[in-house]
């Protein structure tokens, strides 16, 4: 295949190539209306996976057809060792999201205030991979419905920048990541803070979220769906569970019904996730849980469990079948 810029190939895979706007001083990704695009400006549309222990190889992962690695990172360690795991993406191909999740489903402004600070005292570092690299800044932080969601990400963005951070920023929705209201209601007055115009809001699909459900406290996909699409912001669909009712935000909702709706609607979506846990974790392995892989590696469809055959193999909503490489790696 040729490599980014080879005209109509590229063209046909990723449509016309977008001008980078000049008020964003990224060296990488950035965002023009509800799209991600790359630092060759061709669209990037995130169809990938999670990585939640950092420190296990899963080397099966570059085998899945994803093209998105989000990162759960430890960063009581040493920044090199963070940067290090995002090469290993970057090696593989696969954009990174670095990801911190301090803050999982905690509504203290000071926690968002501490995330934000080891942020900043490593952006040098960050910003030395900044043509490949997304910063989730906070997994899962904040309150449903809020303002306070709103002013501590304005603020935060604000820091960010000051530091010299410009790459492109992932906001997750508070609620533990499950609140559709948070970017619905603030999400324009967040984007419009940030002088790059460089953010990606991210949704999680659980519990709280179900197909025509009847009870009121439950956000029906297809309105909630449509709700987030009229806002006119990039939309992520960050984390994807195996529904069948597993985990400890169960839902019916199945991983194929979540990808269409997300498919429909021009939205990028991960799925959480290859390593939680499945074989390497546990003995006997298990069928029942949110890991993708028994072994960490993906060598035949043996080594994948129900959920990971599911999303991985699709012919219709599958990664293999839909996740295109980023152009930057063509």
């Amino acid at each position: 295949m040729g490599g980014a810029g080879s005209g109509a190939l590229d063209d046909a895979t990723y449509g016309p190539r977008q001008s980078r706007p000049v008020y964003n001083k990224s060296t990488g990704f950035f965002v023009v209306g509800r799209k991600l695009y790359d630092a060759n400006g061709r669209e990037f549309r995130m169809r990938g996976l999670n990585h939640l222990h950092w420190d296990n190889q899963s080397v099966g992962i570059p085998k899945t057809g994803a093209n998105t690695e989000r990162w759960d990172l430890d960063f009581n360690q040493p920044i090199a060792t963070n940067l290090d795991l995002m090469q290993r993406s970057i090696g593989y191909k696969l954009v990174p999201i670095a990801g911190n999740w301090d803050g999982t489903c905690d509504h203290n402004g000071a926690t968002l205030d501490a995330i934000v600070a080891k942020w900043v005292a490593t952006a040098p570092q960050w910003k030395s991979l900044e043509k490949y690299l997304l910063i989730n800044i906070a997994n899962e932080w904040g309150p449903d419905k809020s303002l306070v969601w709103r002013d501590r990400y304005i603020a935060a963005i604000a820091a960010l920048r000051a530091a010299g951070i410009n790459s492109t920023l992932v906001i997750d929705a508070g609620g533990c990541g499950q609140d559709d209201q948070d970017i619905v209601l603030y999400g324009a007055e967040v984007f419009a803070s940030d002088p790059q115009k460089n953010v990606v809001f991210d949704i999680h699909i659980y519990g709280g979220w179900g197909d025509h459900p009847t009870d009121p406290w439950i956000r029906d996909i297809d309105r909630s769906f449509d709700a987030l699409a009229a806002t006119g912001l990039p939309i992520l669909v960050g984390e994807i569970g195996p529904g069948r009712n597993i985990g400890p935000s169960p839902t019916m909702i199945t991983p194929g019904r979540v990808i269409t709706a997300a498919e429909a609607r021009g939205f990028g979506w991960l799925i959480w996730a290859w390593d939680d846990p499945a074989g390497e974790y546990t003995s006997p392995p298990r069928d029942d849980w949110f890991g993708m892989s028994f072994t960490g590696d993906y060598k035949s469809r043996e080594d994948l469990t129900t959920f990971g055959k599911d999303v991985v193999e699709s012919p219709s909503y599958g990664l293999k079948a839909l996740a295109t490489r980023a152009s930057i790696f063509r």
